[in-house]
């Protein structure tokens, strides 16, 4: 297990799935966002704390999950600073989300379809999280991009989890989302695997054009 600072109120944890068993916990349990998620959560900050020989004052905002090529899970906790501070977290929370965009490994893809003739996409997919509808509608009727991302909803767990994918947006345009969500959203999950897991085990609401509609109301 590994832990980073990333600026003055983020902290991040790269832990692989053995490490999670063997804390006594599951995949599964992390992602369902319930008792044990939390649990998760606060042993995983005492642990830092350890690790860094100092007490944090983490209201977390923000959760972020990414799923790494090695198997590992890197996860990005993000707490809510006084006004003050709230540019610095910003950055924090849009840096992170460009970094999930693996501009790397898309070109080298995009350079294998070139020689192969056949296209491959990496897709970026994110989870927004509302603990209600009115915020969630509030959120929609804010967002101004030229082409909405194609994004759908589901309910789980009493939480309205919107499903966008970024694959095909513009680093200003996924910024201009950054920041809307960290203003109204209670938590942002980044990877293809939590969107399909909510898939899998979420109420479907709206399958298609959650946001366009959504304005409508």
């Amino acid at each position: 297990m590994e832990f980073s600072r990333i600026g003055e109120h983020t902290i991040r944890c790269v832990v692989s799935e053995n490490e999670i068993n063997s804390m006594g916990f599951t995949l599964e349990e992390i992602m369902s966002n319930g008792e044990r998620t939390q649990e998760f959560m606060n042993t995983v900050f005492e642990l830092a704390e350890r690790q860094f020989e100092t007490k944090f004052n983490l209201g977390v905002k923000t959760v972020r999950a990414d799923f790494m090529s090695d198997h590992t899970l890197a996860l990005t906790f993000s707490e809510h600073p006084g006004a003050e501070s709230m540019m610095e977290h910003l950055r924090d929370i849009i840096s992170g989300l460009l970094s999930a965009i693996p501009q790397q490994k898309l070109e080298e893809l995009q350079a294998a379809a070139g020689a192969s003739g056949e296209a491959e996409t990496v897709r970026v997919i994110a989870t927004i999280v509302f603990d209600s509808m009115d915020t969630l509608i509030r959120y929609a009727r804010q967002v101004n991009v030229p082409e909405f991302p194609p994004n759908s909803l589901y309910k789980y767990k009493n939480r309205y989890h919107l499903i966008l994918d970024f694959t095909e947006m513009s680093e200003e345009e996924v910024r201009r989302m950054s920041t809307l969500t960290d203003e109204y959203a209670d938590e942002l999950l980044i990877g293809p695997e939590r969107g399909a897991y909510i898939e899998e085990h979420g109420e479907w609401i709206i399958k298609e054009n959650a946001i366009e509609q959504l304005r409508q109301l």
